[in-house]
């Protein structure tokens, strides 16, 4: 498994990403061979992965995996079944149905939401 910059990252790089774009880093990701998950369906809903101002990230919603023959409701299901080797073979997973990053202000009325890193956006431009 190699940093792809969208769904694995060094914490450090997951960081600095997240201070440039305005968002306070919870510094609890999920740690992989020593890379940071940035994927949400690696994480149970209402998961807080970094704070603004007046606003927060959060994981939501349902996972479907389609690997080796077989569709999994969720990432756990999957490494229950195939062990955790299998996120070595990530790039064969198939997302029938994904996880987002949810953005919400303080009162948790949505905002926008977003799957990989590359969508991020700045916490200024909602005003989080």
């Amino acid at each position: 498994m190699q940093p792809d910059l969208l769904n694995f990252i060094h914490e450090n790089a997951l960081q600095i990403m997240l201070d440039l774009k305005g968002w306070k880093y919870s510094n609890n990701a999920v740690i992989l061979n020593d890379l940071a998950v940035v994927k949400p369906d690696f994480y149970p809903d209402n998961f807080i992965l970094a704070t603004g101002k007046r606003g927060y990230i959060y994981a939501l919603g349902e996972s479907r995996i389609d690997y080796a023959g077989e569709v999994y409701s969720s990432v756990d299901e999957l490494l229950s079944s195939c062990g955790n080797e299998a996120v070595k073979d990530f790039i064969n997973w198939k997302f029938l149905m994904e996880k987002e990053w949810v953005i919400t202000d303080g009162n948790r009325k949505f905002i926008c939401s977003f799957t990989t890193l590359d969508k991020l956006p700045k916490r200024t431009k909602h005003r989080c």
